[in-house]
């Protein structure tokens, strides 16, 4: 496989430049480049266009392990980017005296007496995601719905709390533990509509529809979200038999579970 223009790499890993090998062995950065584009012929049979290999202009090169290639704005080879295997195979025909520089600046690097470069290979894209995969996804999700509403609408009384007992004539109930209900639209009324029923606010309500698991559902061309009111209404009650009236200068009844709410108005001590 071949990539143009792009600095490639297998992982993170130190690396060693040409530019930086010229420097220590004291050939010039276009003798590096003859010196690694031999090299990477004969291990990985790359081919080249002509012989003034220090200047390739677009040039197709070869992805290797360990090996990466760096470019210009103008799309010139600027520098090599060598792992540890590469270099000492790159100065294995070097005399002495350069095989020693090169070595040495590698255990410097990998003591840490110097900081190495480092490079990171750039992050895959995802493959595009194909009309029928987006297709099957959608089907999946909608059906996955669609089961979720009916289960939820099936129960009317899910995650229920114990209700503590409110007085000698009355047995402990639970709240959201109504009567059983038809599945059906015109048994769902706005949340807002039984919060000026109630005497709850908006926020309350909501609450203590998550709170007892009350059966909601939005409604094609009714605004925010419908509960089954006979269930709301009787769980409001229990709520109330099972909190504590405000006394004095209080104006929020409590609940030992749902914890505080208040009421835009009176209710009778019968209720």
């Amino acid at each position: 496989m071949t990539m143009k223009n792009e600095v490639t790499n297998a992982s993170t890993q130190p690396v060693m430049s040409s530019n930086e090998i010229a420097n220590l062995t004291d050939k010039s950065k276009s003798d590096i480049h003859v010196d690694i584009w031999n090299m990477l012929k004969q291990l990985y049979r790359i081919e080249k266009d002509d012989g003034n290999i220090h200047h390739l202009k677009n040039q197709k090169v070869t992805v290797i392990r360990g090996v990466i290639t760096c470019f210009d704005n103008r799309g010139y080879v600027s520098e090599f980017l060598l792992d540890r295997r590469h270099t000492e195979i790159l100065i294995t025909g070097y005399d002495v005296v350069r095989r020693a520089s090169v070595i040495d600046r590698w255990f410097s690097l990998e003591s840490g007496e110097a900081q190495p470069r480092i490079a990171v290979q750039p992050p895959q894209p995802a493959p595009p995601a194909s009309h029928d995969i987006l297709s099957l996804a959608r089907v999946v999700a909608e059906a996955t719905a669609s089961a979720t509403m009916k289960a939820v609408m099936e129960v009317s009384g899910a995650n229920l709390i114990a209700a503590a007992p409110a007085s000698q004539a009355l047995q402990p109930t639970q709240i959201g533990a109504g009567a059983e209900f038809v599945n059906t639209d015109s048994e769902f009324t706005p949340v807002h509509k039984v919060s000026w029923e109630t005497g709850l606010s908006d926020p309350s309500c909501r609450r203590l529809v998550q709170f007892a698991n009350l059966p909601s559902r939005q409604l094609l061309g009714v605004r925010g979200l419908c509960v089954h009111r006979e269930s709301f209404l009787h769980a409001f009650q229990v709520l109330l038999e099972e909190s504590v009236r405000p006394t004095g200068k209080r104006k929020r009844w409590q609940h030992p579970e749902f914890g505080g709410f208040i009421l835009r108005k009176e209710v009778s001590s019968g209720e």
